[in-house]
């Protein structure tokens, strides 16, 4: 940097300094390369994006349909009566005993001789 602008300083003295000669001027000498750069800075992060909206609650499902009613079922038939069994007959009375029928309640029962 400092020999660049030594050599931009030389050239303007002797451009604006110079003798008045009719001496056609020098050329100077190539000025030294620049230094490279230095390498620019990273970037910064980009902004994290906007969280997405919510999916919509899906529609109820239908309601089944009620089930037939069942039929009733056949009414029993009424059993047959059973036959009158026949009257027993009384036991004897034993021995030394008879039969003998309460006049008031009609029970009969064996009585003493």
């Amino acid at each position: 940097m400092k020999t660049l602008l030594g050599v931009v300083v030389i050239s303007l003295v002797l451009l604006f300094g110079g003798c008045t000669t009719s001496q056609p001027p020098q050329q100077g000498q190539p000025g030294a390369q620049g230094q490279a750069g230095q390498p620019g800075q990273a970037g910064q992060p980009g902004e994290a994006g906007q969280t997405g909206q919510a999916g919509q609650t899906g529609e109820a499902g239908q309601t089944g349909q009620a089930g037939e009613t069942g039929q009733s079922g056949q009414t029993g038939r009424t059993g047959q009566t059973g036959q009158t069994g026949e009257q027993g007959k009384a036991a004897p009375c034993p021995a030394g005993q008879h039969r003998h029928t309460n006049p008031d309640t009609g029970v009969v029962r064996c009585v003493a001789d």
